[in-house]
């Protein structure tokens, strides 16, 4: 697979919503609804993906854009939300570069994927953005976790496969990684296969290095701050609980 400077491309992004399976559970979609509901619309959706949250919302009623850095998962979110009947702004962009006409109410970095900002000060760049895009008042809120090196994680695994229906072709993911703990990185490796009688018919490779970052919850806090946010907050994965730097998953929020 051809180098990109984004992660979700290929094979991953056709088979995303594929092989990720029932999320209607996650306790990140009540979380954010509450958030937004709180602070006020209109909403965006970093980092969107294929619509997980924002079509979910856009059911409710909730007056919501998105921007992902992947034109192939925002193809595929155009899709759904045409399906589903509804209208609403999709941009491709990354987000330290970000530069989208409206303001937003409440911005929201759902699956800790602004940990992908791999570089500290394009982090902060794009915390910028956010706050830039922000009403003044405005919220921002996103989840964030520890990663923690695990021996095993360096031996290529299946970490999803699931029978197509279409034609029963067998779509298999393996992934591996690594980890470069005094700089905080994680390096992945990502083989799609699609398997039939037993064969393997088409492989893709991806590898990402490095892919995420991650840092505990005074240094987020110290980073928003950085970026010119107020009363910044942490709390314990997706509870109204304080996190401290003992937490492995936490959401930050922050006010313009």
């Amino acid at each position: 697979m051809k180098d990109v400077d984004y992660e979700y491309t290929g094979l991953i992004a056709t088979y995303w919503d594929f092989l990720r399976g029932d999320t209607t559970q996650w306790p990140s979609r009540p979380y954010f609804l509450k958030i937004i509901q709180e602070s006020g619309e209109p909403a965006l959706d970093v980092a969107c993906g294929t619509g997980r949250l924002l079509l979910d919302y856009l059911e409710q009623g909730i007056d919501i854009d998105g921007v992902d850095i992947s034109p192939e998962m925002i193809a595929l979110c155009r899709e759904k939300v045409a399906e589903a009947g509804f209208e609403t702004a999709l941009y491709v962009q990354s987000m330290e570069e970000m530069a989208i006409p409206r303001r937003y109410q409440t911005i929201i970095v759902p699956s800790s994927s602004f940990l992908q900002i791999t570089d500290r000060a394009k982090a902060l760049m794009a915390l910028a953005r956010f706050r830039e895009h922000l009403l003044p008042g405005g919220t921002l809120c996103m989840s964030l976790r520890i990663l923690t090196a695990d021996p095993a994680d360096e031996e290529f695994q299946i970490i999803s496969q699931k029978v197509r229906p279409e034609d029963g072709a067998l779509v298999r993911r393996w992934w591996r990684c690594t980890y470069d703990m005094p700089n905080r990185l994680q390096h992945t490796e990502d083989r799609y296969e699609i398997i039939v009688d037993d064969q393997v018919v088409h492989t893709e490779f991806h590898s990402r290095s490095p892919a995420l970052t991650w840092f505990p919850a005074s240094e987020a806090i110290q980073m928003l701050a950085e970026a010119g946010f107020v009363d910044v907050a942490v709390y314990s994965d997706f509870t109204e609980e304080p996190a401290t730097d003992e937490d492995h998953s936490y959401t930050i929020v922050g006010k313009k």
